[in-house]
């Protein structure tokens, strides 16, 4: 892909002002299914009833759910398994794009022990892979159209340096409707109540959940049990900072805040924070949705946290004034957090995504008319890198690390 990229590139300087246009041949949509297109990606085909479909696909804000049944093929189109499933269209802003994201809760849990459908190189500690009772097909949010795997890349980064957070595993692959191409999304695990039962081997209804209820910016109950996460919302309200440290698990708090930092994620604090206890166990955050990472340079969460008004900031706030060694600890895990989350490291995860896509890109440019075309997702991938250097010298220039 490297040396595809440069040529394009030096073409594109000896044109000068001209007028430059792309093209390029791009693979065939309508005459291949999940079986015999030709691809090194896995594949999904979701069987419904086309009423249903529309109903949920056209009507989201109504959050409808359907059924229907999902073939899963691997990447020599061989089918690995049919399991029934209940769907329904996911996201917040990302709903409105026209490849619209996928939740997907099945009748009875996918044996990925055997079958490998999610597979990472490295998981975090305490992570149970071996069952997986519900998956999303993401449309890449934010990054839709622009590298498709931003938030991939992000969550990889984290999960593969041992950060102490419940994050997505995931990778891309296609999918059809009624066999018919529907296009390239992003298979990804869950942080609801389903994904998180197996991911951490507990009963789903002994989980509870709280989120940031965007745009009030309280952190709301969501489900489970209400009388504990309501001694939570009490605490913030109270500033009751004992009660935090006996509610919050600090070390998981802390390495939230700091990579949700060290990234520069845009899309936070106000939004995208959800926080869970399993068995009555202290609140944990959860990491998902990075799509808006270091979008904007010199943007760096942490110094403003001191002065945001949502609830999560709120939190900070608490502890920070009522230093139990607090400061220390964050202090001295940051200056470890960021010796260790290189731009080496970054740009290795980068390239490995960017060299599993490019042969399949032209399937989402055939489909959806974005990205334009190869030569700007290349420019899209390299744009990513740049934005996560630019990103970490004013991290470490903010904060004297360099």
């Amino acid at each position: 892909m490297k040396g595809l990229f440069v040529i394009l590139l030096l073409s594109f300087a000896i044109l000068g002002c001209n007028k430059f246009e792309v093209t390029e041949e791009l693979p065939d949509i309508e005459n291949i299914d999940a079986a015999n297109m030709d691809s090194g990606l896995d594949r999904i085909n979701i069987t419904v009833d086309p009423s249903d479909w529309v109903s949920m696909y056209y009507y989201y804000t109504e959050n409808v759910e359907i059924n229907g049944s999902v073939e899963y093929h691997d990447a020599n189109g061989t089918l690995v398994f049919n399991k029934n499933a209940t769907l329904r269209i996911k996201g917040a802003s990302s709903r409105h794009h026209a490849m619209r994201s996928l939740g997907m809760i099945f009748n009875d849990p996918i044996d990925n022990q055997n079958l490998k459908i999610i597979a990472p190189n490295i998981a975090l500690n305490g992570d149970n892979l071996n069952s997986i009772s519900s998956l999303r097909l993401r449309n890449s949010g934010n990054d839709n159209g622009v590298t498709h795997f931003k938030d991939l890349a992000y969550a990889r980064l984290a999960y593969e340096n041992g950060i102490d957070l419940e994050t997505k595993y995931g990778k891309p692959v296609h999918v059809f409707v009624n066999k018919k191409y529907y296009g390239l999304l992003n298979l990804r695990t869950e942080n609801d109540r389903d994904g998180l039962s197996t991911l951490l081997n507990v009963n789903a209804e002994d989980i509870t959940l709280l989120k940031m209820d965007w745009p009030n910016e309280d952190i709301d109950f969501k489900e489970g049990d209400e009388a504990l996460a309501q001694q939570l919302i009490d605490a913030i309200a109270n500033r009751d900072e004992h009660a935090l440290e006996d509610l919050i698990d600090i070390p998981n708090f802390i390495d939230y805040i700091l990579y949700q930092d060290f990234i520069g994620n845009m899309d936070w604090p106000h939004n995208n924070v959800k926080l869970y206890s399993a068995n009555g166990s202290k609140f944990r955050f959860l990491l998902y949705d990075l799509d808006w990472a270091a979008n904007r340079n010199r943007t760096q969460r942490l110094p403003k946290l001191e002065y945001l008004e949502d609830d999560f900031s709120k939190i900070y706030q608490i502890l920070r004034n009522h230093d139990n060694g607090f400061i220390d600890l964050l202090e001295q895990k940051q200056r470890a957090l960021y010796d260790n989350l290189t731009i080496q490291k970054f740009n290795h995860i980068v390239d490995d995504l960017a060299d599993e896509l490019e042969p399949d890109i032209g399937y989402l440019i055939k489909k959806w008319g974005a990205p334009h075309s190869s030569f700007e997702w290349s420019l899209n991938v390299d744009q990513l890198k740049q934005d996560f250097q630019v990103n970490d010298f004013y991290n470490r220039k903010l904060y004297g690390f360099q």
